[in-house]
């Protein structure tokens, strides 16, 4: 019948797939096939026109489009390469995950936390870190522009991959960051830290609002790192916030001033 769906068809992942995964990833064909259990010239036959069963075709593509999966497999297999290739793997699919400056603060968190910590919750700690960075050091910690939208994803790019490849603790290289920006970065995760979700996406959508509506251009998507300066160094002045060590009053305060402005609203 011409109204009769059609079956799905499995497209098995194609040999310029497989190649992107060794160049990627920087692993041979026989260490790759090695590391996934495999028979030692399944990759070979592959990239020679065999074609892979859907399940391995199924989780070499797995592979390629999410760099901590491979990661995982890496590290609970890294036994079946040799100490240099393993190495080698390793150091290409790190640089893959952490390909900014953002990137190194989101997972330097994560790793603090344990993982135990929501892709969403690590937003409202990048926007304060930017913020505070900016405030105290009049300098920024990473390049990336916050957008200009009330709710709680100010670096929509870094929400999403954290969605598609999960919360994972990473073996990375913080140096990257100077002591200055780690004491600042952890003095935000101790001062915010205290409150849930809900109370810091509140906060954060209302402060989002308000710095959007401060820009010129009510156009323009972005809040720019100026905003964010001149609007936080006043919050520093106004709530008596001298050093870092004191970041944790600022939440204490709006949020009481948040709770207190919602109760009067009811």
């Amino acid at each position: 019948m011409e109204n009769e769906l059609l079956p799905d068809i499995h497209v098995a992942v194609s040999v310029d797939e497989i190649q992107q995964i060794i160049t990627n990833y920087k692993i041979g064909k026989k260490p790759l096939a090695r590391l996934l259990g495999w028979g030692e010239t399944t990759i070979i036959r592959y990239l020679e026109g065999d074609a892979p069963t859907t399940e391995y075709s199924d989780k070499l593509r797995a592979i390629l489009g999410n760099p901590t999966y491979y990661y995982s497999i890496l590290m609970r297999n890294k036994g079946n390469l040799t100490n240099v290739a393993f190495r080698k793997s390793k150091k290409a699919v790190l640089e893959r995950l952490m390909q900014s400056k953002i990137d190194i603060v989101a997972q330097y968190i994560i790793n603090l936390k344990d993982s135990e910590i929501s892709a969403g919750y690590i937003q409202v700690l990048l926007f304060y870190i930017q913020a505070f960075s900016l405030a105290f050091h009049g300098k920024e910690i990473f390049e990336d522009e916050c957008f200009a939208i009330g709710n709680s994803s100010p670096y929509p790019n870094v929400y999403e991959n954290m969605k598609k490849y999960g919360m994972v603790k990473l073996e990375i290289d913080d140096s990257v960051l100077s002591e200055e920006e780690k004491d600042l970065i952890d003095a935000v995760i101790e001062g915010f830290t205290w409150y849930g979700p809900k109370a810091l996406f509140a906060l954060l959508e209302r402060e989002s609002k308000v710095l959007s509506d401060s820009v010129e251009n009510r156009s323009n998507k972005y809040i720019s790192k100026d905003v964010l300066k001149n609007y936080y160094k006043e919050a520093l002045i106004q709530y008596n916030i001298s050093n870092i060590k004191e970041i944790g009053r600022y939440p204490d305060i709006t949020l009481s001033e948040l709770r207190r402005d919602m109760i009067y609203a009811i």
